[in-house]
């Protein structure tokens, strides 16, 4: 598949795992989209203090961290916007 590959963070990943079946589809879903517009797609926010992305999924968000050069996408963590 092109596009970025997704590596996940140890943390990021327990609290994927965390989530209800319905909300890890969702995550999933978007994550697909990012693969092909990392830094551009809708929603995305560049903090450039932190050099981070990120990116709303209702209540739900995460942070992550794109790389060009070898078009990886790494989730960092997810947080609880409510």
């Amino acid at each position: 598949m092109p596009g970025y590959r997704v590596q996940w963070l140890e943390l990021a990943a327990r609290q994927y795992q965390d989530l209800s079946d319905s909300v890890r589809v969702l995550v999933d879903q978007r994550l697909a989209e990012l693969r092909e517009r990392p830094t551009d797609a809708a929603g995305v926010t560049y903090n450039a203090h932190s050099d981070q992305y990120s990116v709303p999924l209702g209540e739900l968000g995460y942070l992550y961290n794109a790389v060009p050069g070898v078009a990886t996408l790494f989730v960092l963590r997810l947080v609880s916007f409510a």
